[in-house]
C-alpha cells in the first residue's frame, strides 16, 4: 500500500504534499497490505452501488495510517486482515492461517 508520511508521524494513503498536522513536506511511503481491525460496523442500509452485505472496517496498518475499508465479512476487533483496492475502494478480508509478509519480516529482524 502506497501513501505519504511526515516526519511528525502523520501518515495517509492520500496523495498529500503538505502535512495537515504540521505543514511540513511529506514523503512517499509504502506499507504492507495488512493490518488489524480497530473497529467494525455492520451497515443496516447499504449505499447505492454496493452489494449486500457491506460493512465498514477501521484498520490500523503497522507503522502506517489508519484506513477505512469495505468488507462482506463479519470481523471483530484485533482480527488480522489483508487490504486490497477494488474499483477505487479499499476492501479488506480476513487474513489466512498462512504466515503473512509482516510476520515473515518480523522473524527475519
Amino acid at each position: 500500500m502506497k501513501g505519504m508520511k511526515c516526519k511528525c508521524g502523520f501518515a495517509t494513503v492520500a496523495d498529500k504534499r503538505k502535512c495537515p498536522r504540521c505543514g511540513k513536506t511529506m514523503t512517499a511511503a509504502e506499507w504492507l497490505d495488512e493490518g488489524k481491525v480497530l473497529s467494525f460496523e455492520e451497515l443496516q442500509v447499504i449505499p447505492e452501488g454496493f452489494e449486500a452485505p457491506s460493512n465498514l472496517v477501521l484498520v490500523s496498518i503497522e507503522k502506517g495510517p489508519k484506513v477505512i475499508c469495505w468488507t462482506a465479512d463479519r470481523l471483530k476487533v484485533d482480527d488480522d486482515v489483508t487490504i486490497s483496492e477494488k474499483g477505487g475502494r479499499l476492501v479488506c478480508s480476513p487474513r489466512t492461517e498462512q504466515k503473512s509478509e509482516l510476520e515473515e519480516k518480523k522473524l527475519k529482524t
